[in-house]
């Protein structure tokens, strides 16, 4: 877990200014083992923590993690977007049934026959996410 001087530091780092709540989001997710997260299950969190945050506070501090290379964003089930703290490249099982994002390792996923790039492209990355369900 860091501290919140070390959240700060992360957060300026970042080109962001340390509001209390980015500062507080950023406890939640930074320092400790890598994590999907929604703004509702955050949200979920936070409340838990007997603390209060408007669901807007928590998708904008998200999205501003996520653009200043914090956060990864993952879409997944019913359009709700999940966002990765492990920002290495890597794959995702989704779980349909419950919208539950797990990490595969590059190592184990093996493409072939991949389409030519258009004209003027070159591949910047390429992450897999394979869609599960429990078996009825």
């Amino acid at each position: 877990m860091l501290s919140d001087a070390e959240i700060i530091e992360v957060l300026k780092a970042s080109g962001l200014r340390p509001t209390k709540q980015r500062i507080f989001v950023g406890s939640l997710l930074f320092g400790g083992k890598h994590q999907h997260v929604s703004a509702d299950k955050l949200q979920i969190q936070i409340r838990e923590l007997g603390q209060k945050m408007a669901l807007a506070t928590i998708y904008n501090c998200l999205h501003h993690f996520q653009k200043a290379g914090l956060l990864k964003k993952v879409n997944a089930v019913n359009d709700v977007i999940m966002f990765d703290t492990n920002l290495s490249y890597h794959h995702h099982f989704l779980n349909v049934d419950t919208g539950e994002l797990t990490d595969i390792n590059e190592e184990a996923v093996s493409i072939e026959g991949l389409p030519s790039l258009p004209d003027g492209f070159e591949a910047e990355s390429m992450e897999l996410t394979i869609r599960v369900k429990a078996q009825i």
